[in-house]
């Protein structure tokens, strides 16, 4: 079965953009919507107690998001331009009963992709120490790149929150798996020794 790429689906509604920096309204209690992301990059965060913005994941072009898929009872959730983006919004009851079977595969080929992402995120995040942690995401990032030397697709603030760490612990964990011989490292550009 051939993939079904964004291009060929028969959109009809006009994308709403946004420029790098702008906030996304998109995780509001009322609304229920499907976004797909048809230029550009956008992170979702968190703002905790003190109003840092923590990274949590991230969504590139032909990616989509919702938050009927994201547990959250608090109203902390947002979504931040990463690049000028452009996003499509679709109320998904309209969706669920209008759409055709061309975009019902592509969504359902996407949400696959999301779960299988997600049970990735999850098996790094059991691992028991942040040396394994850092190790088993960035086995992920060289098999995605079919190379041992990568580049951090986020900054080193964004990993430690995916992560759950401090970023100064961070940092020095890094420093640590170079003393090691266990990565090399140049900026955010990896080289996996192992």
């Amino acid at each position: 079965m051939n993939t079904i790429l964004l291009e060929d689906l028969p959109i009809t509604e006009t994308p709403t953009t946004f420029k790098k920096g702008e906030f996304i309204p998109v995780f509001q209690a009322n609304k229920k919507e499907i976004a797909l992301v048809k230029s550009g990059k956008v992170s979702l965060m968190r703002s905790d107690e003190e109003g840092n913005l923590l990274y949590i994941d991230e969504y590139n072009s032909g990616e989509i998001f919702s938050k009927l898929w994201i547990y959250n009872d608090e109203n902390d959730l947002f979504l931040e331009c990463n690049t000028d983006a452009e996003i499509y919004f679709f109320d998904y009851l309209l969706f669920m009963q209008n759409t055709n079977p061309q975009f019902l595969r592509f969504f359902l080929d996407k949400m696959m992709a999301y779960i299988r992402y997600l049970n990735q995120k999850n098996t790094i995040l059991q691992k028991k120490s942040m040396e394994e942690k850092l190790l088993s995401y960035f086995k992920v990032l060289a098999r995605k790149e079919k190379n041992k030397k990568f580049e951090i697709p986020i900054t080193y603030k964004d990993l430690a929150d995916y992560l759950g760490v401090d970023r100064s612990s961070l940092m020095r964990k890094l420093n640590e798996l170079e003393k090691k011989r266990k990565i090399k490292r140049s900026g955010r550009t990896i080289f996996l020794k192992n």
